[in-house]
């Protein structure tokens, strides 16, 4: 099959990019309804590139490497999973994250997520492994929610609200929050712009937590595609936790979407993120599937790549 593939560096086409994202679709890679918070992330300010392939015009695939999560986040049609076009996109991905180590003298464990019970996925995990990818010990756990039920109401501690987080204004705000309420700096200003010029965002249910002295401690951010929603990220500040802010926000997302035509909802966890899967499932969140991290270890000192 006579493919071709171009890289760019800078601001892609999200709408195309969209238009292999279908969530009425088998795909092995798990990100569908937050692709476009993924695809606002560092990945153009720290020099990686965004791989299309294309079959004269038709797109058949796209493919970057994540920073932030250390991940190759792919999309391929359905007709090529599994296929030769599937080994040359990962083997491209792991070139990316030696580009990366090489560039930032980070070592690291690059990954690949994938629905381990998708049609077809058998082979994808054997391109993975001839690659020289691992199983990781952890996983991803999907949650579902049916919106077309009764959810509860939020309840909020006195003097605390929950309302839509304004846009630029409150950029900067933002990204403090994002690195208190994950202990990270990988969030920045430039990222957070992205978000709000992307195509799909929707400022509506984009939420944050105001306490008594108009201080935004907590934030929520959902996604909507196709008539599926999906939380992506949700946080609250260290020295805020422990009041139900999070429940609450969870609970204003879920009504938000469902206000939306929103008929159904995920949020994915971490195996090992006990207290953010406790949350989900105490605001009705059921888990349905699980997806497989496969990694291979990035080491700039060796030059070249461990299997």
């Amino acid at each position: 099959m006579n493919t071709t593939r171009h890289t760019i560096k800078e601001k892609p086409d999200y709408r195309l990019l969209q238009t292999l994202l279908s969530t009425d679709s088998d795909h092995p890679h798990i990100h569908l309804v937050d692709m476009p918070y993924r695809l606002s992330s560092t990945w153009q300010e720290n020099g990686c590139e965004l791989g299309i392939w294309k079959k004269r015009d038709e797109l058949l695939a796209w493919a970057v490497f994540q920073p932030p999560w250390w991940n190759l986040d792919f999309v391929i049609h359905p007709s090529q999973a599994g296929l030769s076009l599937e080994k040359e996109i990962f083997e491209w991905g792991k070139e990316q994250m030696m580009a990366y180590a090489k560039r930032s003298g980070e070592d690291f464990y690059g990954s690949v997520e994938i629905f381990e019970d998708a049609p077809g996925v058998e082979q994808t995990i054997e391109n993975l492994l001839s690659l020289g990818f691992e199983k990781f010990d952890w996983s991803i756990l999907r949650f579902e929610k049916n919106l077309q039920k009764e959810t509860q109401q939020p309840q909020l501690p006195e003097g605390y609200s929950i309302r839509p987080l304004r846009g630029k204004a409150e950029v900067e705000a933002y990204v403090e929050l994002h690195r208190a309420a994950f202990g990270s700096e990988k969030m920045t200003t430039a990222w957070r712009m992205r978000v709000l010029e992307h195509p799909y965002y929707r400022p509506e249910i984009d939420l944050v937590v105001e306490s008594p002295k108009k201080k935004l401690v907590g934030f929520c951010v959902c996604w909507q595609w196709q008539g599926v929603g999906q939380i992506e990220p949700l946080g609250v500040h260290p020295e805020y936790q422990g009041k139900g802010l999070g429940k609450a926000l969870e609970l204003s997302a879920h009504l938000a979407l469902r206000n939306s035509e929103v008929q159904r909802i995920f949020v994915d966890h971490a195996s090992e993120n006990t207290e953010a899967i406790a949350l989900s499932l105490k605001t009705g969140f059921r888990p349905i599937n699980n997806a497989a991290r496969y990694f291979v270890e990035i080491n700039p000192d060796r030059g070249d790549l461990e299997s």
